[in-house]
């Protein structure tokens, strides 16, 4: 029998559902999480945002009910959450899921290691879905 002593890591994945009009912007984004451009974690921020940014555009836009009602039963997202995107997609509004990994870089991982939602006037991200 082999007994591995070295360093062991789990990785973790995340899904999230971003909701809006338009593409996340990075202003949009560092005011809905209430950083300044001079505060200390700014940096951490916007990193964060660019992750997200390039999970959203690679991730998947849903464009009908049906395409929502087929997440139902899963457990990536919660029927509260379903509800607000078939609203969404009725409104008219992009409605794009994706996945977030901890193999990634830093900020991808803290984002992908938290349970966290953000709502602004401009837009809705829900990544409640977490799995270490």
């Amino acid at each position: 029998m082999k007994i591995k002593m070295d360093f062991v890591s789990n990785s973790s994945s995340t899904s999230f559902v971003y909701i809006s009009k338009a593409m996340l912007s990075k202003d949009d984004f560092l005011r809905a999480a209430g950083v300044s451009s001079d505060s200390p974690v700014a940096s951490l921020f916007e990193a964060m945002f660019y992750q997200l940014k390039l999970s959203i555009e690679s991730g998947d836009t849903l464009s009908s009910i049906e395409e929502v009602d087929d997440l139902a039963g899963g457990h990536d997202f919660t029927s509260e959450v379903l509800d607000r995107m078939r609203d969404a997609i009725k409104q008219g509004l992009t409605v794009t899921t994706g996945h977030l990994s901890s193999e990634e870089c830093l900020a991808e991982t803290v984002l992908c290691t938290e349970i966290f939602e953000i709502e602004s006037e401009r837009f809705y991200i829900n990544a409640y879905d977490n799995y270490w």
